[in-house]
């Protein structure tokens, strides 16, 4: 998937001025709020962080709580989950099947 970084390596799912596209497929099946949660460093790169800790790609991790976005997934998950149960009752289909 196509997502865009910031000066600060950290995840987004739009693009806009100052952020560069990079390709990954670790944030498949992920939703947004999961995936701006995240730093991602690309291969051969490096990033500092405040403290003079050196990260060296490929790296991906949170910089947000983790428990925070696993919060957002879960919804967006029982989201996906009752938009599935409503199609499927458009069609007849029972989801409990």
């Amino acid at each position: 998937m196509k997502l865009y970084l910031d000066g600060g390596f950290r995840c987004h799912v739009a693009p806009a001025e100052g952020r560069r596209e990079v390709e990954t497929d670790f944030f498949d099946g992920r939703c947004a709020a999961w995936i701006e949660g995240f730093r991602l460093v690309p291969e051969g790169e490096n990033w500092t962080r405040e403290d003079g800790t050196v990260f060296r790609g490929e790296m991906i991790a949170p910089w947000k709580d983790c428990a925070e976005l696993e919060s957002a997934q879960l919804q967006w998950l029982e989201e996906q989950a009752a938009d599935m149960r409503e199609a499927l009752a458009l069609l007849g289909v029972r989801s409990d099947d």
